[in-house]
């Protein structure tokens, strides 16, 4: 029945097809339960959507527009330069998530300032629509169909790879690491061909990449209800003094 609906309807018909360098190595159960459980979300043009060292709570489906991704803010040689850009039909938020990962690269909506890749155009932007699946549905369908899970936590590990490689272009710690390695190599070699120019390994995982803990969601809703009580501080000194401006004026 769910394989019936999913393929004879125009709009999951469509998406599974946009996004099957996705389902290709998926269980058509797993495929069928995903899309069923997908929310939309719509973000205006330059809103930050993941932030850096957030964990990630969902996995998002470009549907429309374009997802810029960014280094820490403090370890870029180019400020605000992107490390890469994310299309249509592209999706993030899944090894983070497979891993049980903070996330070291911030993804944020294309900014109405940046005008490169629209041809200067002055036109509003649209907004960016996702469509998203929450952590917990989709490690809960992982536990169904663990040959699924098996396949797309592999490959989404080798994207981390290719965004890791990406973060590194503009990574002043990075770069810092390159440089030390030189100067090792010209102390140890006199005659050094390679100059230090090979690749680096890369680390199993980042230092900035550690793992989510209950304790650091608990700190993020602390986070949350101390600018919340700030915002509601702020609103009822507003009232208060209305309500002596209007008292002052009655006398």
């Amino acid at each position: 029945m769910q394989t019936d609906l999913i393929q004879n309807t125009r709009v999951f018909k469509e998406f599974e097809r946009s996004f099957n360098h996705f389902f290709e190595e998926c269980e058509r159960g797993f495929t069928n339960e995903l899309i069923i459980a997908m929310y939309c979300r719509i973000y205006t043009p330059g809103k930050v959507v993941i932030s850096y060292k957030s964990n990630v709570k969902e996995m998002y489906f470009i549907r429309q527009g374009l997802v810029e991704v960014f280094n820490n803010e403090n370890d870029e040689i180019q400020k605000e330069k992107p490390i890469l850009y994310l299309p249509k039909f592209s999706y993030f938020g899944d090894y983070q998530i497979l891993s049980n990962l903070k996330s070291n690269i911030v993804f944020k909506t294309l900014s109405p300032n940046n005008d490169e890749d629209r041809g200067g155009s002055a036109e509003p932007m649209p907004d960016i629509i996702f469509m998203c699946i929450s952590k917990n549905e989709l490690l809960e369908l992982c536990d169904l169909f663990p040959q699924t899970a098996e396949n797309i936590k592999r490959r989404s590990l080798e994207r981390r790879q290719r965004f890791m490689l990406q973060k590194n272009t503009n990574s002043k710690r990075y770069k810092d690491k390159l440089e030390q390695k030189k100067q090792n190599q010209s102390s140890t070699s006199i005659d050094n061909k390679n100059d230090g120019a090979e690749e680096m390994p890369l680390d199993e995982f980042y230092s900035d990449e550690e793992p989510e803990n209950f304790e650091s969601q608990k700190e993020d809703m602390k986070m949350y209800l101390n600018k919340l009580n700030k915002r509601i501080d702020t609103l009822v000194d507003a009232l208060k003094e209305a309500d002596t401006k209007m008292a002052s004026m009655k006398d």
